[in-house]
């Protein structure tokens, strides 16, 4: 029998519930009065796992994850899950997908799994559901087409279980509807009306409110809807009071109860304190205090500073205060004078804790050396060039599409980080690792019939794409010299670990590999180097990197280690800065001798294998036991962090709340939406790890790439400036993402042979006037 159905309108009395289906059955089969609707194209949008992937147009079930772009050749969606979800054996897992994206497709495989389980013990498939089945199931009395209606034996898989793994919510099928229309996976004259006026009214109210568009990114965004769509019809939104006076207090306490716990483990492995600041606040700064230990950071509180009778020592003393003298490890800022002097004087006052510099400011001073126009006048033209070719893609739509979809995949050229000139040298990575893309695309049919190519502009951005051969080899020199920092920049800024165990060799490492890159040939390493050593040794060097160098076993006895005494100097004044008690000193000295002859403990064959696999923590909590002394040491000086980064970078906030038009009253409850606000963003970020994707051209992101996406008159082309053909990047750069450009060593010889300095002899030795060590010591010191 053959039954065409183009519309089935029916209602549930019970629960005023309406279903609407459109299909078309064909050829359906007939069991006992039962049939069942063979799967179509919409079955793809109940699941998921669809709208992380991408169909490739013409093959047969290959598809492209839109988080790392790699192709799987078949299998299935159940094999893209096994991709996602990280799990080994079936498919290559994906690096650069969400924990709570991958957490969530483990789930769908644990449920699928248990529902094979069942099956094959029963015979009965209970993962079945209407909503979310392949299979829709149907009963006919009789032999008529007329009678067909739904079955009533299956009322109950109607309305969605949301606290269930196998079913779906609706706003996941939302999410899918969207995402396969854009790729061509579903029909896109077919919409699901509901659905579509429900996304509508979201964005009036959007705008209405004026929401940033990042906002729809907050992980509490999709667990919002869901706890809507679960309250049923009839609910009402909190009012204007609600969420100025309950609410506000009800989350505040859920925060402070939060951040109690971690307060509590402020005195088992001690804490760092960061006084992260924004420049340029009307004559002062604001400056946010955060408090980092290895359970996560929190926000302590934002002060500002910009009165005339600010006290900084008098700021600083009360936070220490608040935080308890005994628990803090160390006190980071960025290297102004003033902030270290007061930090310096409140360290002597208590003696429980040190001054230590933010490693990725410093680390940023040496890559806006290197972008010196004055010595290294390369680097800096060779920037200069590379943000001509991003400027004038990002702000013409047409050649913006034609790139992303044709040429890079749906990867953009710009790659933001946490500062200014390390987002420069990420970005000249990426045009670097698609430079044939580039090259083919200004080659292409496409562009060359297109009025971009005849402009001034568009010739001038193709004759540095494909001629300028000097380009492409001055960019592969500066990739090779600023990698290694890169590295290292990610590593100290790295949420996930404790660093304070590995910054002072990672930055040994990054000298020596620069110096590798260049072929050991000073005449090519030396000013680059010499910037390196100038900021670490009047910024960047602290007691306490030293300490965590030789409290880490991994390096301290490694072979190839050979600063066993600087490690030990270091250490020295760590101890005599952390450490007043005189009994326990002594303690900790005689029981150093069993850490540096590997004796006791320390000396076991398990110990000794497990140096370089364990983190250095781990290793002391396994092997310590029999040092309490050294051991608590040990650990409170690994535990801490090396930078003063928080994850807030939109300071527009903290100007509204030190604003003098406010009232005591109002300041007061906008300091309690500000602690919130922060604090949850840090709780999901210690959490879930999450990984910040970024459009170059969004508004929430253009301050810290506006010199790579920012409008030029002399690059602009009037005629494309139309936003609305620009589709969004399927695959998102990340603040902190994990593959960074290596260029083939096999182009070493011919990158050197390119440099105007490459025939100079093996030496370097300039002039006072010209020696980046000077300049550096001396901008150091004011």
């Amino acid at each position: 029998m053959c039954v065409d159905i183009q519309c089935i309108f029916f209602n549930i009395s019970e629960s005023s519930f309406s279903l609407c289906i459109r299909s078309e059955l064909a050829g359906a089969t007939s069991t006992g009065g039962t049939f069942m609707v063979s799967p179509s194209s919409s079955s793809r949008a109940s699941d998921p796992a669809w709208i992380h992937a991408k169909v490739v147009a013409g093959s047969k079930g290959a598809m492209i994850c839109l988080h790392c772009g790699k192709k799987i050749g078949g299998g299935g969606i159940t094999r893209f899950k096994y991709h996602l979800a990280g799990i080994p054996g079936q498919v290559e897992s994906c690096k650069k997908v969400p924990n709570d994206v991958k957490h969530q497709m483990k789930q769908l495989l644990d449920a699928r799994g248990r529902n094979e389980e069942r099956r094959q013990e029963t015979g009965v498939d209970h993962s079945t559901r209407f909503e979310d089945s392949s299979y829709a199931i149907f009963s006919i009395e009789g032999n008529s087409a007329s009678n067909f209606r739904p079955s009533r034996k299956r009322r109950t898989g109607y309305f969605p279980p949301h606290a269930t793994i196998d079913s779906e919510p609706i706003s996941d099928r939302l999410m899918a509807s969207e995402d396969m229309v854009q790729h061509g996976m579903v029909d896109a004259e077919a919409p699901n009306d509901q659905l579509h006026e429900a996304r509508i009214a979201i964005a009036r109210w959007w705008y209405d409110a004026d929401v940033p568009f990042s906002a729809a990114k907050s992980p509490f965004y999709q667990p919002m809807l869901e706890a809507i769509a679960s309250a049923g019809l009839g609910f009402k939104g909190p009012s204007y009071h609600d969420l100025r006076e309950p609410l506000l207090k009800h989350i505040a306490e859920e925060i402070r109860e939060y951040l109690h716990d971690l307060r509590r483990e402020w005195s088992v492995r001690g804490c760092s304190i960061i006084a992260d600041r924004l420049k340029g606040h009307g004559e002062g700064f604001i400056i946010n205090f955060l408090v980092y230990c290895p359970q996560g950071t929190m926000f302590l509180k934002s002060v500002d500073t910009s009165a005339e009778n600010t006290d900084l020592l008098e700021i600083f003393d009360e936070v220490i205060r608040d935080v308890g003298s005994e628990n803090i490890v160390q006190f980071i800022t960025d290297i102004d004078a003033r902030y270290k002097a007061a930090v310096k004087t409140l360290e002597e006052r208590y003696g429980t804790f040190v001054w230590s510099p933010c490693a990725a400011r410093c680390i940023d001073l040496m890559l806006e050396n290197f972008a010196d126009a004055k010595y290294f006048p390369m680097v800096n033209e060779t920037l200069e060039k590379a943000r001509k070719i991003t400027k004038f893609i990002y702000n013409h739509a047409w050649v913006l599409s034609l790139m992303r979809k044709e040429f890079t995949n749906g990867r953009d050229l710009c790659r933001p980080a946490i500062s200014r000139f390390a987002t420069h040298f990420l970005s000249l990575q990426c045009i670097v690792k698609f430079e044939k893309e580039l090259r083919q695309m200004v080659s292409c049919n496409k562009w060359v019939k297109s009025t971009y190519a005849k402009g001034g502009p568009g010739k001038d951005v193709s004759a540095i794409i494909l001629k300028d051969v000097d380009f492409w080899a001055h960019c592969k020199e500066v990739v090779k010299v600023t990698e290694p920092l890169l590295r290292v920049l990610r590593l100290v800024d790295s949420n996930e670990n404790p660093s304070m165990g590995y910054l002072y060799e990672a930055m040994e490492k990054a000298k020596e590999s620069i110096r590798s890159r260049m072929m050991h040939r000073a005449c090519l390493y030396g000013p680059y180097v010499r910037v390196i050593d100038a900021r670490m040794e009047r910024q960047l060097h602290s007691p306490l990197h030293a300490a965590g160098c030789f409290f880490n076993p991994g390096i301290y006895f490694s072979p190839s280690f050979r600063m066993q005494s600087y490690a030990f100097r270091g250490l020295i004044k760590t101890i005599a800065s952390l450490v007043r008690d005189g009994e326990i000193q002594d303690k900790i000295f005689v029981q150093l001798e069993e850490y540096k002859k590997s004796t006791g403990d320390f000396g076991l064959p398990i110990a000794i294998r497990q140096r370089e696999k364990l983190n250095p923590v781990a290793w002391w909590d396994n092997f310590g036991n029999g040092t309490l002394e050294l051991q608590s040491l040990a650990v409170r000086v690994l535990s801490q962090c090396c930078s003063a980064t928080g994850c807030e970078r939109n300071w527009e906030i903290f100007e509204f709340l030190h604003s003098s038009k406010l009232s005591r009253l109002e300041r007061s409850r906008i300091s309690d939406g500000v602690f919130i606000r922060y604090n949850l963003k840090l709780r999901e970020r210690n959490q879930r790890k999450l990984k910040d994707a970024i459009d170059p051209i969004s508004l929430d992101n253009i301050d810290i790439l506006e010199e790579w996406v920012s409008e030029e008159p002399s690059l602009l082309c009037r005629d494309d400036l139309n936003w609305e053909s620009v589709d969004a990047p399927f695959a998102e750069p990340t603040s902190d993402d994990e593959e960074l450009v290596v260029v083939d060593d096999n182009d070493e010889e011919a990158t050197v042979a390119a440099l105007p300095w490459s025939g100079a002899d093996d030496v370097y030795c300039p002039q006072p006037d010209q020696d980046p060590y000077v300049y550096v010591t001396k901008d150091s010191e004011t």
